[in-house]
This record gives structure tokens, sequence and C-alpha cells, in this order.
């Protein structure tokens, strides 16, 4: 049996799982994703509007998984490609004969001069992280002005290649959750 594994559960990976599962009968067909939670993002620019809640935007990933089409929750470790293996951090190791990278882009502060000081989650955000849409317009204080940063490109190809590539690093991934924690404490 011919194994597709697919990394990655969000649009893409979703798409590529649902567009093949009819087409490859027989075949084993994993998707592996570190969240169980889908987060329609483009939806994200009209929450400030209120044409969207939170409800309205976040959804089961397996809800848009086909039956037949394993589902696996674990972060990627490692691409063994010599070996046609992938390791999860947590030891587990998925073989596979075609491999699909759909882990899409993450906003890297640290790796755009200016971004990476004090500023980050208190006056510039990424637009594309769904705790930072409280700060809609209707809640904005008059004179105050918030600087909002989105991804280059959502459609880029941007594997995971090495660790210093990681969504936020320890600093910024600690100033993120007081960001968070001082917003869920304002509202």
């Amino acid at each position: 049996m011919k194994k597709l594994l697919v990394l990655g559960a969000g649009t893409a990976g979703t798409m590529a799982v649902n567009k093949l599962r009819p087409r490859l009968d027989g075949w084993d067909i994993t998707i592996v994703d570190e969240d169980e939670i889908h987060y329609y993002q483009p939806g994200f620019l009209f929450m400030p509007f209120g044409k969207y809640t939170r409800a309205d935007l976040i959804k089961p990933k397996r809800k848009f998984i086909p039956d037949g089409v394993n589902v696996v929750i674990g972060s990627i470790d490692a691409v063994e490609a010599d070996n046609n293996l992938v390791t999860l951090t947590d030891g587990r190791a998925l073989a596979y004969d075609y491999l699909i990278i759909a882990t899409g882009t993450h906003p890297t502060p640290e790796e755009t001069p200016g971004l990476d000081g004090d500023a980050w989650y208190t006056s510039i955000y990424d637009f594309y992280t769904i705790t930072v849409q409280k700060l809609s317009l209707a809640n904005s204080r008059p004179g105050k002005a918030e600087s909002w940063l989105s991804t280059s490109s959502k459609c880029q190809s941007s594997a995971r290649s090495r660790p210093s590539s990681s969504p936020f690093s320890p600093t910024h991934s600690s100033r993120k959750r007081e960001f968070v924690t001082r917003l869920r404490s304002s509202t």
C-alpha cells in the first residue's frame, strides 16, 4: 500500500487531502498538524467590524478532513528525505512514499529589524492572531493608533527548514502570552 503524508492541515493541506482521497483508492493517507483547531484567517479581517464572531471562525480541523484520512496531532521535528521518514517531537515516526509539505507561514519578527523590540505585542501585532481581533474598532480609544503586521504572503511556500525560523522566539512567545493575558483581563 502506498503512503501519502501531508504536513500541515491548513488550507493547502486540507485541500490536498480532499482532492486526493477520492483519486488515491487503496492508499494510506495521513495528515499531520500541531493544532486541533482551524482558524478561518480571512475572516479575521471582518471581526473588528462585527461581521464575524470567534465562533464563526474557529472550527475543529477534523471537520474538514475526509473519511479515510488519518489525522495525527503533533509537532514536526525532522524530515528525513533519504529515509522517507518524518519524525515528530514526541518521538513518533511516520513513513511515506510521497510527501506534501503545506506548513504555511508564520511571522518571525526577530528576522525584521525593528519588530523584535518592546513594541511587539504592545503596539505592533501580527494580524493573523485571533486574540488581537478583540481590539475591534468599536472598542478602540479615540486618538489611539495601533500598528498591525500581516504576513507578507499567506500563500508563499515556507516549510520550517531550521529551528531558528520557529513562529516566535521564547522572548516573543512570552510577550505574546503577556499581551493575551492583558487583553483577556481587559474585556
